[in-house]
């Protein structure tokens, strides 16, 4: 261990995405400098970094599935060598190839979807396949097999089919409030949107509450609307989405579907 090392990093050192991004941000700084040089001296030539590379001597560790790298201090000689050569992308390379990190509704993440039975691991061993969101495990569903899917996640497949299953369920997205009509006591039917990933093309699921059929106002795109009776409002609706995928939903806001025992979703 070496002392002359902050505490912090004495004993595992600082995640390997942390130190590439702490290179790349100081790099950043430089270009950004740079510019504002040749801007203010108004240069008519200067000079950029096109290509890093660096020869880094470090203790390499796993901790808890992530990489931790220790920088060596004088006289560690049982230090490993890390290469790395850092070059230049463009804004457009970065967007092409980044993880989308667009807005997931916190009622519908992975956990929620697993209805809490979704450990901290399982979890982290999705994302490794890069399966983040409820839309990601679903499209899994449908493109891979789930015997495939739990040897790249190295997960239980019995654990990966019900977090499958889950994924697949209809939720609740939006409860729109029956809105008055002009010259009338009675106002027009409430609207109840839901995310349906087991929604096939081309066909409408039934659907019944409180033993009433409740009218299917639109159903494409894996999203359905419903406008149910204000009797059927806040209560379990069932969607039968054809040969034998039955699913039960609450008809209220962030309500979360679950497959009806036997349903082959």
């Amino acid at each position: 261990m070496n002392p002359a090392l902050p505490p912090l990093m004495q004993e595992s050192g600082v995640p390997f995405d942390v130190f590439i991004t702490s290179l790349t941000e100081q790099l950043d700084r430089a270009q950004a400098s740079m510019a504002l040089k040749a801007r203010v001296a108004k240069l008519p030539l200067t000079f950029a970094v096109k290509d890093v590379s660096l020869d880094v001597r470090a203790f390499v560790q796993l901790v808890d599935d992530d990489v931790f790298v220790r920088p060596a201090g004088p006289g560690d000689t049982e230090a490993s060598t890390i290469k790395l050569t850092l070059t230049t992308v463009t804004r457009s390379m970065v967007e092409e190839n980044a993880v989308d990190f667009k807005s997931e509704d916190p009622q519908f993440s992975l956990r929620e979807a697993m209805h809490g039975q979704l450990s901290d691991e399982d979890q982290r061993r999705l994302e490794r396949i890069g399966v983040r969101t409820v839309e990601q495990l679903t499209d899994l569903r449908k493109t891979a097999g789930a015997d495939v899917v739990a040897r790249l996640a190295r997960m239980p497949v019995n654990r990966l089919q019900q977090a499958l299953l889950a994924a697949a369920a209809p939720r609740v997205t939006q409860v729109e409030a029956p809105a008055p009509e002009a010259g009338s006591e009675r106002g027009a039917a409430a609207r109840v949107h839901l995310r349906a990933p087991g929604l096939r093309a081309g066909r409408i699921p039934f659907v019944r509450a409180a033993g009433q059929n409740v009218p299917v106002v639109e159903s494409h795109d894996g999203r359905m609307v419903l406008a149910p009776h204000a009797g059927q409002l806040g209560l379990d609706a069932e969607i039968d989405f054809g040969d034998g995928e039955i699913a039960r939903v609450p008809l209220a806001q962030g309500g979360i579907g679950r497959w009806a025992s036997g349903s082959t979703a």
